[in-house]
């Protein structure tokens, strides 16, 4: 065969381009049937939500940190959006390999479908049935729309399919239409995004459902309340945020891409593993146990130095050594490991309960039910650690056990297994970049070493001696502390560093390190400038 009858027998390229958007339109079709479809099936399972998970699961610690350093709480909408494109590209590929063979693209929708159940699939998928039944799903319509597209191809005599000219006798195509291909991109778009947004309004609806539930729960009083809050433990500094994060403000960093909605009704806690007497608890039956308040700050391990990913909240609920009393816990149990109702796991050496740390299964916060993306109904709060090792939400079971037999999620891929909260300060206001007018000028911010307290502040202008900040009256040694400090502002571009000691004395340390593997380090430093 010639270079030129290959030419003439391969389809125009237009065809090819029509081709392409043909397969992105089917591919776009069939994701949005399937989430609409998962989100009226039993537990609204999501294909979307599962490979999110599992690439959050997989992405090493590197690159994983590097996205929330750079995007912060952005790094899943951004997921979620990657993995759309995915779908369309992988579709708009299909659609341009199958231009002269249409009747192979069902084939390929079908493989692509079990290429994304196996990349959503692992062990702790809630819903392995609902998966497969979302990505046949998937397919069948992605196929249907297709074959609507293509539907007036007609085979040529070598077994290819003609397209946009003449047939061997004399007739013509139509297939592949432009105003075929637009008329039906424009519809499918316009269904997708009819069909996500009512499968999100769904997902939405179920929370609705569980936050009337959560709103009509009775909380019992605290049998040892948390010490009220000191008059001052805010100072009164323009854009100081307050000592209590609100429930709405606290910080989100979990691997799963939407919070599992969990009815309190079937809920239950599970004490198991190395113990004499494994106990299985209701929710009714957790809220009737003795209960304890306290002020706990947490801090997420991913928090860069002078980043926001840390928290300060009144919790109650169970302390866990009392819990674990009830079950009697073997001498070989080392670790504390919780599982939550996705799967995810936590754990920290059983010995850090030893010192008499607060250590809860906590149901409520700041005076409420658990806010769904803050674990409803119950989480675990362990002061003094990061919560990688330690805040496991959604709580469903609580493991005595080694790390040998059970690694954690994050210890599993190479984090530390320490976890302990390193001191940390960081100045608030002024902001980083912000101008300031010559003279008296507030400055302000908090510091935290969780279960071993703050001791003292000082702040240093322009690598200058360092000066002592005033310390807003102590929450308790596992909370952060607020402090504040007047500078006589000058002139110029000027350098302002923060450091805290604990009340040992003991100062925070200088030494730049990163987050991985197990939480950055250093002085927070901003720049003001000053007219």
């Amino acid at each position: 065969m010639t270079r030129t009858d290959e030419r003439a027998d391969a389809p125009p390229a237009t065809s090819r381009g029509r081709a392409t958007l043909s397969g992105a339109v089917a591919a776009l079709a069939g994701l949005a049937t399937a989430e609409l479809f998962g989100a009226f099936l039993p537990g609204r399972p999501s294909a979307v939500s599962y490979a999110a998970d599992r690439v959050i699961a997989a992405t090493p610690a590197g690159p994983r940190e590097a996205v929330i350093g750079a995007v912060g709480t952005l790094d899943k909408p951004l997921l979620v959006a990657t993995i759309v494109a995915v779908v369309i590209g992988g579709g708009a590929l299909i659609g341009r390999l199958c231009a002269s063979r249409p009747r192979r693209a069902p084939w390929w929708f079908a493989g692509g479908a079990a290429l994304g159940f196996l990349v959503a699939w692992n062990a702790t998928t809630a819903d392995l049935f609902g998966l497969l039944l979302l990505v046949s799903v998937g397919a069948v319509v992605a196929s249907l729309v297709w074959g609507r597209l293509v539907r007036d191809a007609v085979p040529a005599d070598d077994g290819s399919t003609a397209y946009d000219g003449e047939r061997g006798d004399g007739g013509t195509t139509a297939d592949l239409d432009r105003r075929t291909v637009l008329r039906a991109a424009g519809a499918v778009a316009l269904l997708s995004a009819l069909g996500l947004g009512l499968a999100a309004a769904a997902r939405r609806g179920s929370a609705s459902t569980l936050d009337a539930v959560r709103a009509a729960l009775t909380l019992p009083r605290p049998t040892d309340p948390a010490r009220p809050v000191p008059a001052g433990a805010t100072p009164a500094l323009d854009g100081l945020a307050p000592a209590i994060t609100p429930n709405a403000d606290f910080y989100r960093i979990d691997v799963s891409l939407s919070p599992p909605v969990v009815d309190p009704a079937s809920w239950s806690l599970t004490l198991e593993g190395r113990v004499d007497r494994p106990m299985t608890l209701s929710y009714a039956e957790l809220l009737a146990l003795p209960s304890i308040e306290r002020l706990v700050t947490l801090t997420c391990v991913s928090n860069e130095v002078g980043g926001d990913l840390v928290g300060n909240a009144r919790w109650q609920g169970v302390r866990l050594t009392d819990l674990l009393a009830k079950v009697g816990v073997h001498p070989d149990a080392s670790l504390v490991l919780g599982r939550s109702v996705d799967g995810f796991t936590a754990g920290f050496p059983r010995q850090l309960l030893d010192d008499g740390r607060d250590a809860m299964v906590a149901y409520a916060m700041n005076g409420e039910p658990l806010p769904l993306e803050h674990g409803f109904p119950a989480r675990l709060v362990v002061p003094g650690l990061y919560g990688y090792v330690s805040a496991t939400k959604w709580l469903t079971a609580i493991r005595l056990t080694t790390i040998d037999e059970d690694p954690p999620f994050w210890v599993a891929r190479q984090w530390s297994a320490d976890g302990r909260i390193q001191a940390a300060s960081r100045i608030d206001v002024p902001g980083d970049g912000a101008t300031v007018t010559a003279g008296r000028v507030a400055v302000g911010g908090r510091a935290w070493h969780q279960h071993t307290g703050v001791g003292g502040v000082d702040v240093s202008v322009d690598d200058g001696p360092w000066q002592q900040a005033t310390l807003a009256p102590a929450l308790g040694v596992d909370a952060w502390r607020l402090w504040s400090w007047q500078w006589d502002a000058t002139s110029g571009s000027h350098e302002l560093r923060v450091r805290m000691h604990d009340l040992d004395g003991a100062p925070q340390s200088s030494e730049e390190r990163p987050v991985f593997p197990g939480a950055s380090s250093g002085l927070h430093t901003i720049t003001v400038d000053v007219s």
